[in-house]
């Protein structure tokens, strides 16, 4: 059955039938990998999972089976080890048609629940020749090979597989599981990119806290999660880039706990120091900080709320500029326009500002016009609450 490219066919012509061997070869593998998959499971799982369905494609298979949970790690590692030594052990792949009802009394022959088998019906047995199940159907010795119902394509030898990698494993279904597994130059390319990406992950470890450090920590995240890879690799790069962020992670909460300390500080020790001042306007010598600028809002708020703050931070190579202020009732009452003073900001150092009330924060992207926006701000603080 098919369809006819171009030319003519005519009954009685002469045809010379040939398939992709490029395109075969990986479907072999992938084909006799379902077979030790399938295997596999029932070592690791019991022989009471059952076959759902399968994909053998040239770049991947896929194969559903029952069970009610989820296969744990150690579980899917020792499928993998069964399966691997399966290719390395490179075992003979053998197949005979047989009478259905003899096949059908092959201790563990393994069948698709359902399916309708021809008779005869033909029989792959990896490692072990069918003749040989055929002088004693019924020796539990057949429960240690992988014996399959099947008529598709297979390797001669498990060696010529060469690698086998499970790349996912999920529930499509109440009480089914699915395994999607690469073999063949797919698995080796999958472990190129796993070992690619773990000696990346050492090298962002061994640099020194920094923005950037903190910048590829989290593209490698986004960048792990997103990793077609062995599942027990990704598992473990999981459990190295988890330590790895924590500690970024803790860098960037002492960092920016000591910002927020240095700027409330600096509020604090000016308004000491020049207790009648009715006003603060400073840019903070840190990286762009937000919340250490809303920190010392909260600050002024709870302490004293006769006094207007205007405070920037920024130093950072990103080129970006927080900035806020907190507007006191008698500044406001005095004419002072938070909402003006904001967007005198936003005229200088670019980007958006907004509030309500006594606040006002925004963020800026041009820390050129950092000490021009800062004398603006004082002139017109100055303008309204110095007499």
């Amino acid at each position: 059955t098919g369809s006819l490219a171009d030319g003519k066919l005519s009954t009685g012509d002469k045809v010379i039938a040939s398939y992709d061997e490029l395109r075969r070869y990986p479907i072999r593998n992938n084909h006799t990998g379902t077979h030790i998959l399938n295997y596999g499971l029932k070592e690791v799982l019991g022989r009471d999972i059952e076959q759902k369905g399968s994909l053998v494609a040239p770049e991947k298979l896929r194969f559903d089976f029952s069970h009610k949970k989820a296969l744990s790690f150690e579980e899917l590692a020792k499928v993998e080890e069964i399966c691997n030594k399966q290719i390395k052990d490179n075992l003979s792949v053998y197949y005979k048609d047989v009478p259905l009802e003899v096949a059908s009394s092959i201790f563990s022959v393994r069948a698709v629940f359902g399916e309708s088998y021809p008779d005869p019906v033909r029989v792959v047995s990896v490692g072990r020749p069918v003749d040989d199940l055929l002088e004693n159907p019924s020796s539990e010795e057949w429960s240690k090979y992988s014996i399959e119902f099947c008529g598709g394509t297979h390797v001669s030898k498990t060696g010529d597989i060469k690698e086998f990698v499970i790349i996912e494993e999920s529930g499509i279904a109440k009480g089914i599981r699915r395994i999607v597994a690469v073999s063949g130059s797919e698995a080796y390319e999958v472990q190129r990119v796993a070992k690619e990406f773990g000696t990346e992950l050492e090298a962002v470890d061994k640099l020194p806290f920094s923005p950037l450090k903190e910048k590829k920590v989290k593209e490698l995240g986004v960048r792990l999660g997103q990793l077609t890879i062995s599942v027990i690799t990704k598992n473990d790069l999981k459990n190295k880039f988890t330590k790895i962020e924590k500690v970024v992670k803790d860098e960037v909460k002492a960092k920016t706990k000591k910002e927020i300390k240095q700027t409330v500080d600096e509020v604090k020790e000016y308004f000491v120091e020049n207790e009648s001042a009715p006003f603060f306007v400073k840019f903070v010598n840190i990286p762009t900080n937000a919340k250490a600028i809303t920190e010392a809002i909260n600050h002024i708020k709870s302490s004293t709320k006769d006094k207007s703050i205007y405070l920037f931070t920024g130093n950072d190579p990103a080129g970006k500029v927080a900035h806020g202020c907190f507007i006191s009732d008698e500044a406001i009452a005095k004419g002072v326009d938070g909402s003006g003073l904001a967007k005198t900001v936003s005229a200088n150092i670019g980007g958006k500002a907004g509030g309500k009330g006594n606040v006002f924060q925004g963020m800026g992207d041009k820390p050129d016009g950092i000490e021009k926006a800062v004398s603006e701000v004082e002139a017109l603080l100055k303008e309204k609450l110095v007499v």
